[in-house]
């Protein structure tokens, strides 16, 4: 009867016969299950922008039932409806932190088993607030990291194709983030094993050993930092992120500049990579070279005007008073920053970076790259450095190298930068 009362949307009806059954006998387990799920349809209506606050207490009630954490379905019901609650103003961009810290409340209080669909939907969703929400960070010690399904760590897609990124990576970076801009050590040290074991078992996870070394940076276990970053450097020694962290490490200005330089050589979109320029421009600023900050500085503007960010006060100040002093732009830093980078490479490999001679006859692959056999090495020739330079297949060729970790190999191997063709 109850449930065709619900079914017809006379829920009023349905809560008084409910309630009324459960004032007669209140260890009734149907008489439980009835009001529980009553009360789930009063705050499924309740579930919109302008009824927010009536779905608290329709959730709190809920809580108050306290219905045995034996009904998984009831209460992965609950959660999906949480979910949907927070979606709803999440899309409305109504971030009202109180309303949020009244939600997670609510579901710390509900028993809502972890490592079930609707416990990931919920950080899934909580996940949309990590730039406003004061309590994000809080939410997610509460909420665990031993909290996810196996289908979180794997890669998703939209309906279009379009590949996203495994939920647990994205807990785990927007967590690190959270304790960079404001973690204690001691939130910095829980977490840091539970990110280090992360990165080490998904090892496509490639941002995490980012945040692991600039959380390492931040609590001043330096020495950590800089083994860790220098085996880095071995392996992504064409990742920008690994020799801007590595700057960071130097208190001398001089020496930090060199490993901007090297970062900035690194092939990186304008916009991940503009708070590294931002940080140099001021460097270069500091230590004189007037002429390559102001080109920077324009670069750095143009980038954000192109993505329509705000463009900070001490910039558009830097900009007026170089202008004001007759200061000429250079008209690129690419040259400047390539001959300091020779130095940052130099200092982190000693001469196992430097560039090496080769020669011989370049085998081209199927895939359009190439190699050479030299010395009883194999040297690994990009396929844009042989279209560049139109090399044919078979042709005997000279150029340079360098030391790249190969990935597929996990050991060190050649890889030539420059080429010509001796034919």
């Amino acid at each position: 009867m109850i449930t065709n009362l619900r079914k017809a949307g006379k829920l009023d009806e349905a809560y008084k016969m409910a309630n009324q059954n459960l004032q007669a006998n209140p260890t009734d387990i149907w008489n439980i299950r009835n009001m529980a799920w009553v009360l789930y349809d009063f705050a499924k209506r309740e579930a919109t922008i302008t009824t927010k606050e009536r779905f608290i207490r329709c959730v709190e009630k809920i809580i108050s039932l306290d219905v045995s954490a034996d009904e998984d379905i009831y209460y992965q019901s609950v959660g999906f409806l949480i979910r949907a609650m927070a979606a709803t103003l999440i899309r409305a961009n109504d971030d009202d932190c109180q309303y949020f810290d009244t939600l997670s409340n609510c579901i710390k209080r509900l028993k809502i088993k972890p490592q079930t669909p609707a416990f990931s939907s919920i950080i899934q969703t909580f996940l949309r607030t990590k730039m406003w929400w004061t309590g994000f960070a809080d939410f997610c010690r509460w909420w665990g990291f031993n909290s996810f399904q196996n289908a979180d760590y794997l890669p998703s897609q939209t309906d279009d194709g379009k590949k996203i990124m495994p939920l647990a990576e994205r807990v785990y970076m927007a967590y690190a983030k959270c304790l960079l801009d404001g973690g204690t050590t001691n939130d910095i040290t829980t977490f840091l094993p539970q990110l280090q074991q992360t990165a080490k078992v998904h090892q496509n996870y490639i941002y995490l050993p980012f945040y692991e070394a600039k959380l390492m940076l931040k609590i001043g276990r330096k020495e950590e930092f800089f083994v860790l970053m220098k085996k880095f450097a071995h392996r992504k020694s064409g990742e920008f992120w690994v020799w801007d962290l590595l700057g960071d490490y130097f208190d001398d200005d001089n020496t930090r500049l060199k490993f901007y330089a090297k970062a900035l050589c690194c092939p990186s979109k304008p916009e991940m990579s503009v708070k590294l320029r931002e940080k140099t421009a001021l460097l270069l600023c500091k230590l004189g070279f007037r002429a390559e900050a102001l080109a920077e500085l324009h670069f750095i503007i143009k980038i954000r005007e192109r993505n329509k960010w705000n463009i900070t006060h001490l910039i558009t100040q830097k900009v007026n008073e170089m202008e004001a002093q007759g200061i000429v732009a250079t008209q690129n830093n690419k040259a400047f920053y390539a001959n300091m980078s020779a130095e940052a490479e130099k200092y982190i490999f000693g001469e196992t970076k430097q560039q090496s001679r080769f020669e011989g006859k370049i085998n081209i692959t199927n895939g359009g790259f190439g190699f050479v056999r030299y010395n009883k090495m194999y040297i690994f020739v990009p396929a844009k450095l042989l279209s560049n330079n139109n090399i044919q297949n078979g042709t005997f060729v000279s150029g340079q190298c360098i030391v790249s970790f190969d990935k597929k190999k996990n050991r060190d191997g050649f890889v030539a930068i420059k080429i010509n063709s001796n034919s």
